[in-house]
């Protein structure tokens, strides 16, 4: 039976607590990929010069619990919530959770360092979900 709760997106970004290489990020990218299965979520992360930003997608309470303890997580600080809101449908729906290096540029367009409000052409898709908050 197909599950019927309301779709929630999570959009963060934070900075590593240290420098981060590709290679450790495969392990993490494992385990998280197999929660994600077991727990119906999905999204994506975006990593450039020890800066991250997380798409999260998946039902509630499950994504708050999820956030709750990536804010803990001592691996990174700085943390922003960009946007957090209901959607009709998952923009990563085949994506236990993507992955992407950015270039720095790319990067600060993403988050938010642009008005992106103000210029939807430089917003993803999976952006417009919701206003900045």
């Amino acid at each position: 039976m197909p599950d019927l709760r309301p779709i929630y997106r999570l959009i963060h970004r934070s900075q590593a607590s240290r420098a981060v290489h590709e290679m450790t990020l495969v392990p993490l990218l494992r385990k998280t990929r197999q929660h994600n299965q077991r727990a119906n979520l999905g999204g994506l992360l975006v990593h450039t010069n020890s800066q991250f930003m997380q798409v999260l997608e998946g039902p509630e309470p499950v994504l708050s619990n999820l956030f709750t303890r990536i804010q803990d997580d001592p691996r990174h600080y700085d943390m922003h919530t960009l946007a957090y809101c209901t959607v009709p449908e998952r923009a990563f729906a085949d994506w236990r959770m993507a992955y992407a290096p950015v270039n720095k540029a790319l990067f600060e367009k993403i988050t938010g360092f642009l008005p992106l409000a103000s210029r939807p052409t430089l917003r993803p898709k999976w952006f417009s979900c919701c206003a900045s908050l």
